[in-house]
């Protein structure tokens, strides 16, 4: 799998990429199921409306509103996971610790390692998924494309996050939507980026500590 495009942004939600890879959490087995084949075989994928139903069932039965954006003036800019890590860098004010999101390791794998509120969108196609196990760096990413709106991705992570604990915050820069947050009881964070894709589909980024 080919290094991994992911939009990292200037971000006021939780510190971004250096909070996500500084929140360590006790190292638990991962049991890893069969990569399902419509994660990659857009032939297989899902219809709209199976999909919907399927995240509502997911989301408890019951979707709720994001809250709208916040427009920010920040500009997005371009950059590989490997180019960004290793030269340090980080989401605005908090700078990115190289020696533990450097070290990612890409492989469709990883998608299934996604702590569970934030997998893939049902239906979605899986573009790249990298993340790394290590002491106090249990990093996950996961890259996808869905036939749902941005609105609908919004609001089923918001969904997902708040049930699982977490707080939220709705940010939009130049088009692209970035939510993000964390969990008071253990530091973990995430960040999901949105944006127009081609042929009317939605490009998600999903950046998560792992549980």
């Amino acid at each position: 799998m080919t290094s991994m495009a992911v939009h990292f942004r200037s971000l006021c939600l939780c510190g971004g990429l250096a909070l996500l890879a500084a929140c360590g959490g006790p190292k638990e087995a991962d049991n890893l199921a069969e990569l399902d084949a419509r994660l990659t075989n857009g032939s297989d994928a899902l219809s709209g409306d199976a999909s919907d139903a399927i995240a509502i069932a997911e989301a408890g039965g019951k979707i709720e509103k994001a809250p709208p954006a916040k427009e920010t003036a920040e500009t997005p800019g371009r950059a590989t996971i490997g180019g960004f890590v290793r030269r340090g860098e980080g989401t605005g004010a908090a700078p990115a610790p190289g020696g533990c999101a450097s070290d990612l390791k890409s492989g469709s794998e990883w998608a299934e390692r996604m702590p569970r509120p934030f997998r893939l969108y049902p239906g979605a196609r899986l573009t790249e998924a990298a993340g790394i196990d290590r002491e106090q760096c249990r990093l996950r990413v996961v890259s996808f494309a869905t036939d749902a709106g941005i609105d609908q991705i919004m609001d089923y992570y918001y969904t997902q996050a708040r049930r699982a604990g977490y707080d939220a915050e709705h940010l939009l820069s130049q088009g692209e939507h970035q939510l993000g947050g964390t969990r008071e009881k253990d530091g973990a964070a995430y960040v999901v980026f949105a944006r127009a894709g081609k042929d009317g589909q939605t490009d998600v980024d999903v950046i998560a500590n792992a549980e």
